[in-house]
């Protein structure tokens, strides 16, 4: 009979799942359960082998955090972390790709005006739109964020609405590939940013 193979998408070779494997062999557990926990076939080698080079990872992390550690953000660094997180990153996983600290990155996001996504998206509660980002009015082809939505927006056209100045605009999220209709006040300008040399 032929033994099953685990599906390499369901390994969960994740740092929360590697640090309990780690716990669980410090306190004698056994390396079935380990593989177990990482839902990979029982392989005391490619194990051991995962485990080495998870320790190895965290060690170079720390050295290049330690290296980074009261230097102020490059412009790329900044450009990285403000395009990431508008295209929908979330904070920690922006930290880990730069070596930084998750407030490095949110000091980032606020120092250049860049609105908070909410939690989970809340359509009826938008994040409210720092004042550097704030704008009177948008050009047609303009990237903007759209609050509501927690997406970047291309603008299409102003609309006539009896509320207020309101725009057709077109979300590019991975979420959202459609058009949609917001107030002006719920769209974040980015031209602060464009002036700064951060394209998005």
């Amino acid at each position: 009979m032929a033994r099953s193979k685990v599906d390499k998408d369901s390994e969960k070779l994740d740092d929360a799942s590697m640090e309990r494997v780690i716990k669980l062999l410090s306190e004698k557990g056994t390396k079935k359960a380990c593989c177990a926990i990482l839902n990979i076939s029982y392989n005391t080698t490619r194990l051991d082998r995962l485990i080495e080079a998870y320790k190895d990872k965290k060690v170079k992390d720390a050295e290049r955090r330690l290296e980074k550690r009261g230097k102020p953000a490059s412009k790329e660094e900044a450009s990285f972390i403000i395009t990431e997180y508008l295209e929908g990153a979330t904070v920690d996983s922006i930290s880990k790709s730069l070596f930084r600290g998750v407030q490095f990155v949110h000091n980032i996001l606020e120092f250049y005006g860049i609105p908070k996504r909410n939690s989970s998206p809340d359509y009826f509660h938008p994040a409210l739109i720092p004042e550097i980002s704030m704008a009177e009015s948008f050009e047609p082809g303009e990237i903007v964020y759209a609050a509501r939505y927690d997406s970047l927006a291309k603008v299409v056209k102003e609309v006539a609405c009896p509320s207020g100045k309101t725009y057709r605009i077109y979300l590019k999220s991975e979420r959202f590939r459609e058009f949609a209709y917001q107030p002006v006040w719920e769209l974040a300008s980015l031209r602060h940013l464009r002036a700064e040399g951060i394209v998005l």
